[in-house]
């Protein structure tokens, strides 16, 4: 067992060598292809995450000759194996979004109303970029089985996920271009309480949907949400 407390990065380290044996580069492309938008920080960590995986005893490493060179292969262990299963029965953290654009929406008062316009298009653009990445993967993985074909479907799980994560964002810079259209600047529409309380009307219903759930009568909840009687 390790001494530390392992990260994400290391636990999806051990997921990917769970299927097969990687070199360190190996591993950067899987990365590369899609993970890094779910884990930014999977490829800043890559190389110390396996420098300590192999001290902790969860992986091996052996070097194989590839042409004139020889590059250095990491496989899991049975130990590896053990820790990865363990984690996989504890409970997930929160999800945390990592997004420059919207800090620049959130802040943008302190620039023009054309540099939150273009940061908005910026946004749309990055995101059907990343959407078509997504696209081309999901055909990939229909028509071959992709590189973990015994993942396949679990890779479409995730897959339909970001695509869905890319289009509310495409249709949220939509809906935000059309609301900042006769904005004369990100600081005066402040004053404009009408247009605001519009703008919030999806998470003024949100919460009051969330209440509503809160106080429903018991006979009415699903069996799963019922709490069963004091002994």
């Amino acid at each position: 067992m390790p001494q530390r407390e392992l990260t994400t990065t290391a636990y999806l380290t051990l997921g990917l060598l769970a299927s097969r044996d990687w070199s360190a580069y190996q591993l950067a492309e899987q990365l590369g292809r899609g993970v890094d938008k779910l884990w930014p920080r999977a490829d800043r960590q890559r190389y110390n995450t396996l420098k300590r995986l192999l001290v902790d005893g969860l992986v091996t490493s052996r070097v194989e000759q590839s042409g004139r060179r020889g590059r250095t292969v990491y496989s899991i262990t049975d130990a590896g194996r053990g820790v990865l299963a363990e984690w996989l029965t504890a409970e997930a953290s929160p999800p945390a979004l990592e997004f420059e654009g919207m800090i620049r929406v959130l802040i943008s008062d302190q620039g023009t109303i054309d540099d939150l316009r273009r940061n908005l298009e910026t946004m749309r653009d990055q995101a059907v970029t990343h959407r078509a990445l997504f696209a081309r993967y999901a055909d990939y993985i229909s028509e071959t089985g992709g590189t973990f074909p015994e993942r396949r479907h679990l890779f479409a799980l995730s897959n339909t996920f970001m695509i869905g994560h890319y289009d509310h964002i495409i249709a949220w810079v939509d809906w935000a271009l059309g609301e900042i259209a006769h904005w004369p600047d990100p600081m005066s529409p402040a004053a404009d309480q009408e247009q605001v309380r519009s703008m919030l009307a999806a998470g003024r219903a949100a919460w009051r949907a969330s209440q509503a759930e809160d106080v429903q009568p018991e006979a009415a909840r699903p069996l799963h949400q019922m709490q069963p009687d004091p002994v």
